[in-house]
């Protein structure tokens, strides 16, 4: 059975009991829920315990006008899209312009019309309805997202979903880098299988991480190695850079991960990156998509991680001529690569130039 919804909240602030009296009546019947306050700073509190969604406030009050309180309600993060209707018997336009400018949504004249009050309640409860609705759903696009991207690139996604959510794709040059664990198989079969998923995790967490922080975007996990790129949805200018410091970083956090509980255990990656254009876009159907990439140069990438050797970081020609004089590699000639008629340029990157 589906859940019933709860009845909405509105908060009524005036200084005069008499008017709250008629407010918190006409709103009653009509099956809201009346929350009261005769002040700013109790209607703040209110606000701030009890969530309203939305406020009637009035205008004149001793001490802290409606003014004052819609500009605090703004000013809070939490509470600037909070629908207010300022309550007033002010007819001057210059009043109803200063209520304007503190951020109010609506106005209602004293002494007010149950029916007109009512109308512009549901008006306003309508959009804010909407709105939250909205809210949720961008949380959840946020969420999941954020599975894959850092919060930064998440956020970009959700701003332009038209962009990044239809199926389809562009051609559009990035850095692809794959990474695996080395040996890892082996030693696997011979752990609990708590113990080898504890230790997988271990190594997940340390890369993935180090993909957020510069600015990359997780693909996909291979088992018990990852498949990453840097350009897409968010392009920087340093993209390859960002995916071989990235690698770098990788290298070195793996060096101090240790297990208590296998004192002698140490994990060792392998990681092959490559640039190049590719496709890169949602793939799949309406019911379930990926964001990936596919082509040429991603097929590359992976054949050098699976000639990279453990702790070794391989990069192809193409990366490394975006990236020369940044970095320390060894030239290793041409790599047989399956697929190629001809070798691809390989370096070994043995650190950044300082």
């Amino acid at each position: 059975m589906e859940a019933e919804k709860r009845r909405r909240r509105i908060l009524a602030v005036d200084d005069n009991k008499q008017n709250l009296v008629l407010v918190e009546k006409a709103l009653t019947n009509a099956d809201y829920e009346v929350l009261t306050a005769r002040d700013g700073p109790s209607a703040l509190s209110v606000i701030d315990s009890a969530a309203p969604d939305l406020v009637l406030l009035d205008v004149m009050m001793p001490g802290m006008s409606g003014y004052e309180v819609c500009q605090r309600i703004r000013a809070n993060e939490a509470t600037r899209l909070l629908p207010v209707v300022m309550l007033t018997a002010l007819s001057d336009v210059a009043d109803r312009v200063q209520g304007i400018d503190a951020g109010a949504d609506d106005f209602l004249s004293k002494p007010f019309n149950r029916e007109e009050l009512l109308t512009r309640v549901r008006s306003l409860l309508r959009i804010k309805a909407l709105h939250d609705d909205l809210e949720q759903r961008n949380r959840l696009l946020r969420t999941l997202f954020g599975r894959y991207v850092s919060e930064d690139v998440a956020n970009e996604i959700v701003a332009n979903p038209d962009r990044h959510l239809k199926l389809g794709g562009e051609k559009r040059e990035l850095t692809v880098l794959f990474g695996d664990l080395r040996g890892f198989t082996p030693i696997a079969e011979t752990l609990d299988p708590q113990d080898a998923v504890d230790v997988l995790n271990a190594f997940l967490t340390l890369v993935v991480d180090a993909v957020f922080e510069l600015g990359g975007t997780l693909d996909k996990f291979r088992g018990d190695g990852i498949m990453a790129f840097f350009g897409a949805p968010m392009a920087h200018e340093d993209d390859p850079s960002r995916a071989v410091r990235c690698a770098l970083l990788m290298q070195e956090r793996l060096k101090g991960v240790t297990f208590r509980k296998f004192p002698d255990l140490r994990l060792h990656m392998g990681i092959g990156i490559n640039t190049g254009i590719v496709i890169v876009g949602n793939i799949g159907s309406e019911r379930r998509m990926d964001y990936t990439v596919i082509g040429d140069e991603v097929n590359t990438a992976q054949r050098f991680e699976s000639n990279a050797g453990p702790g070794q970081i391989l990069i192809t020609g193409n990366t490394y001529e975006r990236i020369k004089g940044s970095v320390q590699v060894r030239d290793l000639g041409a790599l047989r690569v399956k697929g190629k008629n001809e070798g691809v340029t390989a370096y070994d990157v043995l650190g950044i130039v300082t």
